[in-house]
């Protein structure tokens, strides 16, 4: 009898093992699969703008196409152009040429619909182009990509986002997606798994899974007509014909066979994140908090919570189980906006971070990756884009006041009502003498100087008027979110108050609410990569790499 059962958990741990085995196998090969699409697709995925070429000046907000052709056909979105208009065109490679609008499609019954556009560059040479592929070939549920450029990010290069085809069809002619849209991203190309374009980004839901894109067949069946510079307003009576797509059968088995749908066990690491409570303001605030296992210089082993430095105030506690837990504060990271507990308690779990041995992971578009809440959720994503600098701009602290333009002494030109400047009792026609003991002297340098602070930051400003000198300590304020009522605003969980001012991050698109920032980001291997810093838009949530956690960690620890 005992034999017996030997025997079999022997065959069950085999079992076990070949199961794992090959789940990891189609893991792989959907990430390559990905990865080979993307980068078929990413060099033809363009940012453009409105262009007056007399002027050598920008005429317009930023939206997004697609060049199919290798002399310069592009597809975008019919709401985004004017036929005979000029557009500067934008290749990731650093490429920059100039594009005319030709037709469009908007019927006069139905506005927005079916939003049809099409450009072409009219610099002479070869071009970056994706495939066309063929929408009435679509499955539900089949894996597609999103390349564009979201406008409120405002980088040169785009970034991806991996969804499905939600909707072959809904009732408006639309494919519905759930890549991730916002404004920018309009006329971008909705990709399939094979790289080739499916659809064009017309419009958006506030759901994050309403997404609708434009059928490419409906540019292969009116190419024709889209090649007059016409605004139509029903559909053009000429029509071209368009043929099977060659891969229709391919799909169908591919979907049967679902080996594009890997149902993957994760590798989590028990008790890697924990929430984190204070007080900010008086108020209870709750964000999470990455749970870490550093060894030190000498040998000890210690463990750290590492989390979002502007959403933790006064009285921090870890939350364990329930329990409140003290901890001890280590050290702050303004600029990255992190902070260090130690943890006086050990904790099963966590994650091992050697800080001696740098940063072995890579960021590579098209990577897989996962983050963990404190009970244990997880939520999938991609790796959606390169290192990049997010610029200073949401982050930017309030002092409510302006400066004469070229004054010298520096004078007061503007004082908000309410704001903290009006409240330390700086007027219009005050001259600013200097801020923290730096003299400021032309109104040039005033700028910069404050572009070195932060909400919330304690300055010392001094100044003269008729009365003589004066001079007063207090706080910058925050700039607050912007009201908006564009679907893309009304997501669930909002923005990071804090959002931006960050060096060397990277993006996903993982749907982290602003307070499960401070929360692990890994590898479908449960490589370690990052913790997520900021929800920055409907499509894009920002990681602090584990390159720039390490360095933080060792100088804090120090």
């Amino acid at each position: 009898m005992n034999n017996s059962i030997k025997a079999l958990t022997v065959t069950l741990v085999i079992l076990f093992h070949l199961n794992a085995t090959a789940q990891k196998k189609l893991v792989a090969k959907f990430q390559y699969t990905i990865a080979q699409a993307v980068k078929k697709a990413y060099p033809a995925s363009v940012r453009m703008w409105g262009f007056d070429v007399q002027q050598n000046q920008r005429t317009s907000a930023q939206f997004s196409g697609v060049v199919v052709s290798a002399d310069g056909y592009i597809l975008t979105a019919a709401h985004t152009i004017l036929p005979g208009k000029n557009y500067k065109v934008f290749f990731p490679d650093g490429r920059e040429c100039i594009a005319m609008a030709l037709g469009k499609i908007e019927n006069k019954d139905t506005p927005g619909i079916p939003d049809v556009g099409m450009m072409k560059i009219t610099d002479k040479g070869t071009y970056p182009f994706a495939e066309m592929g063929y929408s009435a070939s679509l499955l539900k549920n089949e894996p597609c990509i999103s390349i564009s450029y979201p406008e409120s990010l405002n980088q040169t290069l785009p970034t991806l986002r991996l969804g499905s085809v939600a909707e072959v069809k809904n009732e408006y002619g639309f494919i519905r997606s759930t890549c991730k849209m916002e404004p920018g991203d309009s006329g971008g190309p909705l990709f399939d798994y094979y790289g080739r374009v499916i659809g064009l980004h017309s419009a958006i839901d506030v759901s994050e899974e309403m997404n609708f894109e434009i059928p490419v067949d409906l540019y292969r069946r009116y190419w024709t007509a889209l090649n007059s510079e016409t605004l139509y307003t029903a559909f053009p009576e000429k029509q071209d014909s368009v043929k099977t797509d060659p891969l229709s059968l391919q799909l169908q088995k591919e979907s049967k066979q679902k080996a594009l749908h890997p149902d993957f066990d994760i590798p989590r690491l028990k008790n890697s994140c924990f929430f984190v409570k204070s007080l900010i303001k008086g108020e209870n605030q709750d964000i999470c908090a990455t749970l870490l296992n550093v060894s030190t210089a000498n040998g000890a082993k210690k463990q750290f919570l590492l989390s979002k430095n502007t959403m933790v105030g006064e009285q921090a506690q870890c939350d364990i189980n329930g329990i409140a837990v003290p901890i001890k504060l280590i050290g702050k990271d303004q600029e990255n906006d992190l902070v260090l507990f130690e943890l006086e308690q050990r904790i099963t779990g966590g994650i091992d971070l050697n800080i001696s041995d740098g940063d072995s992971v890579k960021i590579e578009m098209g990577k897989l990756l996962y983050s963990i809440d404190p009970a244990g959720k997880v939520m999938r994503s991609i790796l959606g884009s390169t290192l990049f600098n997010l610029s200073k701009i949401n982050s930017q602290p309030y002092l409510g006041a302006m400066v004469v333009y070229n004054s010298s002494p520096v004078q007061f030109s503007l004082i908000k009502e309410g704001s903290p400047a009006e409240k330390a009792g700086i007027k219009v026609g005050d001259e600013l003498i200097g801020i923290n003991g730096k003299l400021i002297k032309k109104a040039n340098e005033f700028a910069p100087e404050m572009m070195k602070y932060w909400a919330g930051d304690e300055v010392t400003f001094e100044w003269a008027n008729a009365t003589g000198k004066m001079h007063k300590t207090f706080k910058l304020d925050g700039r607050g979110q912007p009201v908006s009522n564009h679907p893309a605003e009304k997501f669930e969980g909002g923005k990071s108050e804090r959002r931006d001012g960050f060096n060397a991050v990277f993006t996903h698109d993982a749907a982290i609410k602003a307070n499960a920032c401070g929360s692990p980001v890994f590898d479908w291997e449960g490589h370690f990569y990052g913790i997520n810093i900021a929800r920055f838009s409907r499509t894009t949530t920002v990681v602090i790499p584990k390159k720039t956690i390490i360095s933080f960690v060792s100088k804090a620890i120090q």
